[in-house]
């Protein structure tokens, strides 16, 4: 729910690669992320957008929780955020620390309180919002979903009333999900990791940040840090009551984890490397080195060149870090902390669009997206909420990328049929293959394209 299942996709390049001859692209793409659950796909899409400056693209983001909206919303500011306010490893970890785990330090705690206040007058004030955050744009949503994400933002402000106890959540989900086996988690954990995860495919992810997380909900560890405040970017179900609010507590994914987005594969094979099973590099310490390329190139708008020194490499080592030292209290900020207040790092051939949570389901329905999109990606969970008639919401030359369930822990039997729900929708529609089922390989996307477009 949180993340998805697949590498982040460069949509630019995937449209140039699949479906253009020569490498040219329109003046514009529209892309639609039916339920992507994260900006992976928007973040590497906009850090390599300095190479096409006459591209215009326009994202349109569609998902059936308002709390992901807001989580989207976040997620993009950190990787915007102006460096006077944050450095590029001050984004990284950040974005890892709210993006990735349950127990997040105290700074990312603060940035979050901080910034929901700055997002709360960017929902609520258009001219405000055209100076702070151009690139997104909330005119398609309701009256009632503004209201509820401001709910949410005020909700993440550190008060005293806002308490959200995601660490014992974590734990009495686990206990109601393993039952008898909770006694012999460690081996229950280890068994989905080499058994399920890394033979589909995840070989990045190892065994040490695996358990950790499946214990803690911590995924990303450093020595330099420790994680204590809840992450309250994965409240759902916000309903305020008086002062205070009333939420679901811990939903979402808890058995793959957030590693496949950003820590499966990279430029570098040398981060690739492993000796018997065991990684020179973390997933974790890949998703350093990926987002930090991201981030840079952003910022920078240039080619990042890679050096071992940016990241860490502790692909044996234990990190235990996450300790939930504010269980039974919220934190608070003094009047003194630091704003994130200055406007977002301007990217004027970037447009994302936040829909209705409404349009999940009749999007197919609405004239406005008729004809409307060059490239759609369809998330694993999302496929059941395709309707009849989701095709009139694409162009003739459109790339259709279906996510798989094939870097996950769920078994062969089921990520095959989950695959060939996708082979068939394929063929009602009269779709051509793009991706070359020929070579003996897994995919975590299958592509697609009208068949007779050349």
């Amino acid at each position: 729910m949180f993340w998805g299942f697949c590498e982040a996709l460069n949509f630019i390049q995937q449209y140039q690669k699949k479906l253009s001859a020569d490498g040219s692209l329109p003046e514009s793409l529209n892309i639609l992320l039916f339920g992507s659950g994260d900006p992976r796909h928007i973040l590497a899409t906009a850090s390599q957008l300095f190479l096409h400056p006459g591209l215009k693209v326009n994202v349109y983001l569609a998902e059936g929780c308002i709390e992901l909206l807001a989580r989207h919303m976040v997620l993009l500011a950190v990787a915007f955020e102006d460096p006077e306010l944050l450095s590029l490893k001050g984004k990284t970890h950040l974005f890892m620390d709210l993006f990735g785990n349950n127990l997040i330090r105290p700074f990312s705690s603060a940035y979050l309180s901080s910034k929901a206040k700055e997002l709360t007058d960017i929902i609520t004030d258009a001219e405000y919002a055209q100076r702070q955050a151009p690139m997104f744009n909330y005119e398609t949503l309701r009256y009632k979903e503004r209201d509820q994400l401001e709910n949410v933002f005020r909700f993440w402000t550190n008060a005293p009333e806002h308490v959200f106890n995601i660490a014992r959540y974590w734990e009495d989900r686990l206990r109601v999900q393993l039952g008898e086996r909770y006694d012999h988690r460690n081996g229950a954990f280890d068994w989905d990791l080499q058994m399920r995860l890394r033979e589909n495919g995840a070989k990045q992810v190892c065994p040490q940040e695996y358990k950790h997380w499946r214990e803690t909900g911590i995924a990303f560890t450093f020595p330099e840090y420790e994680q204590s405040d809840p992450n309250k970017t994965f409240a759902v179900g916000l309903v305020r009551n008086g002062k205070g609010f009333l939420h679901r507590g811990s939903v979402g994914d808890n058995m793959t984890g957030p590693y496949i987005a950003f820590g499966h594969k990279c430029a570098e094979e040398r981060l690739s490397r492993s000796k018997h099973g065991v990684n020179d590099f973390r997933s974790t310490d890949v998703t350093e080195r990926n987002v930090l390329q991201i981030v840079y190139e952003i910022q920078n708008r240039k080619p990042y060149c890679f050096d071992p020194k940016d990241i860490h490499q502790y692909g044996a080592h234990q990190l235990d870090t996450g300790k939930n030292l504010n269980k039974h209290e919220a934190r608070t900020e003094s009047a003194e902390a630091i704003h994130y207040n200055k406007p977002l790092l301007r990217c004027e051939n970037l447009s994302i669009h936040f829909l209705s949570v409404e349009d999940v389901l009749r999007m197919h329905e609405m004239e406005r997206f008729a004809g409307k999109f060059d490239v759609v990606f369809v998330a694993s969970n999302y496929l059941g909420l395709v309707k009849d008639g989701f095709s009139r919401t694409w162009k003739e030359s459109c790339l259709l990328c279906f996510e798989t369930r094939q870097l996950t822990v769920f078994s062969k039997e089921e990520i095959k049929e989950h695959t060939d729900k996708i082979k068939a929708f394929a063929q009602k529609e009269s779709l051509a293959a793009v991706t070359n089922f020929s070579i003996n390989k897994n995919h975590s996307v299958l592509l697609y394209k009208r068949a007779g477009n050349k």
